[in-house]
């Protein structure tokens, strides 16, 4: 997505923009809102365990619930999918719109700025033709043929004033043609002028509508990842089980849901640690520093292994970019790096994030790729404190605004304050 680069995306540093004609524009924004804003789904009845404990008594209906549960986890991946296609169709439609609008900005500029050009030069030219006629009127009033006549002492006088008065004849009348021609020039870029300005005023309301439902989009991709965030895993341990010929106790159920997430978790916590490990040896042997003076040295000795012991501050502020940064400072070289999600055991760099926002009421799923998926990209040059940065498949964490990155990097380290980043990455802003 070009997504937001982001100039600014009603003033969340997101996207600059453009258009073309009114009429088509609003029209197109029209669509792009019907296509792509989520409207709130039916609520989906999900299969309780005591209905799998149930289902499991008769062949038949442990058929029915098998085929029901496999349509729903395939549901939740396709509304996933499906979302994420649609937000990426109406973030290329908005930056479509932001080009068009940028274009026409630039155009009604350029006209602005020659009608006022051509203004100056159109007064330019009456102030000549005033002085010219009003050289005419002290020169011989109204009868210069007459005092031509009577003021000669010769053939040669008369013929010469003839003369002069023939080329005076002409430069008047070419200072004349002139000033006319710059007044019409003059009105014609004017009226010019107008009218781009008219169509800024209709390209700028159908930009911002396709901004609305690009975000829209977005927030409906949000909505369907923490949908199969909730279920995801519950759902598997159901179907488990139902293929299971042993019997499970409440208990074991919840546990299995349990597992399975952290298994889940692990899977991508493993490959997140392994490339962490080697881009922060890579950054250190470029001597650029992957950790401030609070990286996993200073880390190392000033937590507990457990971190049961710390006090967590609650955000001191509202949400902002720096008000998330501020707060996880305090988790740095505090809470160490494992699977957790709660600074009381330890944080995976996706479990880091997942606790932070959710301080500011941002809900975000746990697993790298699905975090990455709630906000849209922004470029590196637009880049602020508090966007996510994202080493694609492998690692998250807290941009800091300048160049470094609060993350939880990997086993045996603490929450660390990078000063630098490396490798591979991206900026994702949560919208």
């Amino acid at each position: 997505m070009r997504r937001p680069t982001v100039a600014d995306q009603t003033g969340r540093g997101l996207l600059g923009r453009r258009v073309r004609s009114g009429g088509v524009l609003v029209a197109s924004a029209a669509l792009v809102a019907t296509l792509f804003v989520a409207t709130p789904a039916a609520a989906v009845d999900y299969p309780s365990w005591d209905d799998v404990l149930a289902a499991k008594s008769n062949e038949s209906a442990k058929a029915a619930q098998i085929s029901e549960i496999e349509g729903l986890i395939s549901g939740l991946q396709a509304e996933v999918d499906a979302a994420q296609a649609a937000a990426a169709v109406a973030w290329d439609a908005d930056q479509a719109a932001q080009e068009r609008l940028a274009a026409g900005t630039r155009k009604a500029d350029e006209l602005a700025a020659s009608a006022a050009e051509a203004a100056e030069r159109s007064a330019e030219s009456d102030q000549r033709a005033a002085a010219l006629a009003a050289q005419f009127a002290r020169s011989a009033g109204n009868d210069l043929t007459s005092h031509l006549l009577v003021s000669g002492e010769g053939t040669d006088d008369l013929l010469y004033q003839l003369g002069a008065m023939s080329k005076l004849s002409e430069t008047s009348q070419g200072v004349f043609e002139r000033a006319k021609q710059d007044a019409n020039t003059a009105d014609a870029l004017s009226d010019q002028a107008e009218v781009a300005q008219a169509a800024l005023t209709e390209l700028a309301a159908a930009a911002a509508a396709t901004l609305d439902a690009a975000v829209a989009a977005q927030q409906a991709v949000q909505g369907a990842l923490l949908e199969q965030e909730a279920h995801q895993a519950e759902l598997t341990v159901q179907l488990a089980a139902l293929h299971e010929t042993s019997s499970r106790t409440e208990a074991e159920y919840q546990a299995g849901v349990e597992a399975e997430r952290q298994r889940r978790i692990a899977e991508e916590q493993a490959a997140a640690a392994a490339a962490a490990a080697a881009a922060a040896a890579a950054a250190e042997a470029a001597a650029a520093g992957s950790g401030g003076g609070s990286s996993s040295g200073g880390g190392s000795s000033s937590g507990g292994s457990s971190g049961g012991g710390i006090v967590v501050s609650p955000p001191a502020q509202s949400y902002s970019g720096q008000a998330v940064v501020d707060y996880a400072e305090q988790f740095v070289g505090v809470v160490p790096y494992g699977y957790g999600a709660s600074p009381s055991t330890s944080f995976g760099c996706d479990g880091l994030t997942q606790y932070v926002y959710g301080q500011f009421g941002i809900s975000l799923p746990r697993l790298v790729s699905r975090q990455a998926a709630m906000g849209v990209r922004v470029s590196p040059q637009d880049a602020q404190a508090g966007d996510l940065v994202v080493w694609p498949g492998a690692h998250i964490g807290i941009y800091d605004g300048h160049g470094g990155v609060i993350h939880s990097p990997d086993w045996g380290r603490y929450v660390t304050h990078a000063t630098g980043l490396w490798g591979s990455y991206y900026f994702v802003r949560l919208v």
